[in-house]
């Protein structure tokens, strides 16, 4: 058994608001905060990178959750598409300023939307196959790094940020479950970053792309996790998805005919985290002592193409 035990989170302090862009390219506000469903995002500052969150979330969970100490952390995987270096991995200079041990095992995961949750599924399959105890699943994405401030389609959407997640092989907290995961390559166009004309690396979206292929790959992937996990939807509490948007969300709880209230949206103050969405969302309701008692799916689906789903069975609330 793996349980997710504690969650730390990190946000940039630059502060983007609706009226910013609002001036800048014209949106209507209806857009941006109903179809959205943000009101704001923050981003990171000019040399701010994917290690500078990346510690800045480890010590916010260390500071809620000092026993088990840092000393204990055994395994460090690091979720980041935007590492600082080409070489050496991001995990290395994140283990460094940590102060982990030097026998902590330590590398990069180079996935985006779906990347938490498979970052959990490796986190699990490492801690008990090889017996470890503890591990820590840091998502650490600055998207500004990629993101052409002039673009319509990306800027309102994507935030900075970056979420550490405490994972163990005892104690109280979030159960982690089987999984099911898909890739499609073919569509790998539809999100990607290549240099502009300029020569920068600048992310693009063929966002109806996206959006058609959520609608119609994620409901099967949630049928296979449940047949994976010998359970029905029926048994579900809560559906923790990648906030994507307001919209993409609310146009999948009608494809799938789901309760509104099982599917939260908490996107209003972040924008969509990729990789950390998931674990901001958890970290969320844990706060509001909204997990405890509850079986939950999550699910991650993006950049790639790529989707992964698990259940997690909360028997309390994950520190955060």
């Amino acid at each position: 058994m793996s349980v997710i035990r504690a969650i730390g989170t990190y946000l940039p302090e630059r502060v983007v608001g609706n009226d910013e862009l609002i001036e800048r390219f014209g949106w209507e506000r209806e857009f941006l905060e109903d179809k959205l469903g943000i009101h704001e995002r923050r981003i990171a500052a000019e040399g701010e990178g994917a290690a500078d969150m990346a510690v800045a979330a480890a010590e916010d969970l260390f500071a809620k959750c000092p026993d088990p100490d840092r000393a204990a952390v055994q395994l460090l995987v690091l979720c980041t598409q935007n590492p600082d270096y080409g070489l050496p991995h991001t995990a290395a200079l994140v283990q460094d300023r940590l102060g982990l041990e030097r026998t902590t095992a330590c590398f990069d995961v180079g996935l985006g939307c779906s990347g938490f949750v498979y970052g959990l599924a490796i986190v699990r399959g490492m801690l008990e196959t090889l017996g470890l105890d503890h591990a820590l699943l840091i998502t650490s994405d600055p998207y500004s790094k990629v993101i052409d401030p002039a673009d319509r389609g990306t800027s309102p959407l994507f935030g900075d940020g970056a979420a550490a997640t405490w994972v163990s092989r005892a104690g109280a907290g979030g159960q982690i479950g089987a999984f099911s995961f898909g890739t499609d390559g073919a569509g790998h166009r539809n999100l990607i970053v290549e240099p502009d004309a300029s020569g920068r690396r600048c992310l693009t979206m063929v966002g109806r792309s996206i959006f058609e292929f959520m609608l119609t790959t994620v409901p099967d992937d949630v049928a296979r996790c449940c047949a994976a996990n010998g359970i029905e939807q029926d048994d579900i509490d809560l559906y923790l998805l990648h906030q994507a948007s307001n919209h993409m969300l609310s146009q999948l709880v009608r494809r799938m005919r789901l309760d509104p209230e099982a599917v939260p949206i908490r996107m209003r103050a972040t924008g969509n985290l990729v990789s950390s969405s998931i674990p901001f969302l958890i970290a969320d309701l844990a706060r509001e002592g909204g997990l405890a008692g509850r079986t939950a799916l999550l699910s991650g689906f993006g950049v790639g193409l790529s989707w992964a789903s698990t259940i997690v069975r909360f028997d309390a609330d994950p520190v955060a």
